[in-house]
């Protein structure tokens, strides 16, 4: 199993099915429920990690590596729904850029880290 099929898993758990109509609704006003909501989120690749490690490559989830892509990742989902919030107009395009720029940074993952 390709470790892209459990992030992408680990991405739709974490920005769907935990994310909260209040989150949902409060993440673009409040940076305290954002930085909840993207909280959630990395445990949930983190968790994708943990999988993929005690199949595949133990101790893989606390290697450097995925260590230091998470606190990218962190950064990066807070930043890119920060400013989905504050520059939405309800635009469908938006929502999909933003889950399209989600999914390209798990790509990206999977190409720089698994060669």
């Amino acid at each position: 199993m390709d470790i892209l099929f459990l992030l992408i898993l680990g991405h739709l758990i974490g920005d769907y099915a935990l994310q909260t109509d209040y989150m949902a609704a409060q993440k673009k006003n409040s940076k305290l429920v954002l930085s909840y909501h993207v909280a959630v989120y990395t445990l949930c690749i983190w968790a994708a990690f943990i999988v993929y490690s005690l199949i595949y490559r133990p101790g893989f989830f606390i290697s450097r590596p995925t260590t230091g892509f998470l606190v990218v990742l962190f950064i990066q989902h807070w930043l890119q729904d920060f400013l989905k919030g504050r520059y939405n107009n309800g635009s469908k395009q938006l929502y999909y850029f933003d889950q399209v720029l989600h999914i390209i940074m798990l790509y990206l993952y999977r190409i720089l880290i698994f060669k």
